[in-house]
């Protein structure tokens, strides 16, 4: 018995880890309220009720989990192997945006694959909003974040399945806040696009309040 708990401890380590990594993205480091990435994507999907919350969601949850390996991938392995063949005017960093959307971009092709599994209505209905997710701030800063932080490679899928998820928890979060702020009460001027920029801005100071932030100098 004792040996076959030594032979669990480090799958259940690595699961436990795995969900905390997940719901740190999901709320404390929330890509929307902790790091404004996509709510510009945000405040355009917010109104429309025509669009389903998860033609968007599932595509960016698949986009984001395929993409965190190969931005670990390309922060650990080949940046370190470019910078020996890199001229002294060209630092690695300058780089990055364009490995990082390409990274973005080949978890697109595969994403757009694995959408053939759903049904033909769902299928399209994803497809038509593939390229949306794909090249979104939030797919790309979650990268950013991934290698700035030094994450493993499942902390990396992780923190990027987390961060999509918690992208899907604050549009419906924000769209029962702007059903709830159309009441009269609120002044003609603030109605719209403004109660919902205050909206997001407390939700925000809210996780700040529970997390803490520091500025750094």
């Amino acid at each position: 018995m004792p040996i076959a708990n030594i032979e669990w401890y480090p799958v259940l380590r690595g699961a436990l880890q795995f969900i905390s990594y997940m719901g740190l993205a999901i709320f404390a480091e929330n890509i929307i309220l902790a790091r404004a990435l996509g709510v510009t994507r945000l405040l355009k999907l917010v109104p429309d009720h025509k669009a389903p919350v998860w033609d968007f969601g599932l595509p960016l949850i698949l986009v984001m989990g395929l993409s965190a390996p190969l931005g670990w991938a390309a922060h650990n392995l080949l940046f370190p192997w470019l910078r020996n063949y890199l001229p002294a005017w060209l630092p690695i960093s300058a780089l990055r945006p364009l490995v990082y959307l390409s990274c973005g971009s080949a978890a697109m092709i595969v994403t757009w694959l694995l959408l053939f599994l759903l049904p033909r209505r769902h299928r399209q209905a994803c497809h038509s909003q593939l390229t949306l997710t794909g090249f979104s701030t939030a797919v790309l800063g979650t990268l950013l974040i991934c290698a700035n932080q030094n994450y493993t490679m499942l902390q990396s899928i992780a923190f990027g399945i987390g961060s999509a998820l918690g992208y899907v928890f604050i549009i419906f979060v924000v769209r029962e806040g702007r059903r709830r702020l159309r009441s009269k009460d609120v002044p003609a001027i603030f109605q719209g696009l403004p109660s919902s920029l205050i909206y997001i801005g407390i939700l925000s100071l809210a996780i700040y309040g529970l997390v803490g932030h520091a500025v750094v100098l």
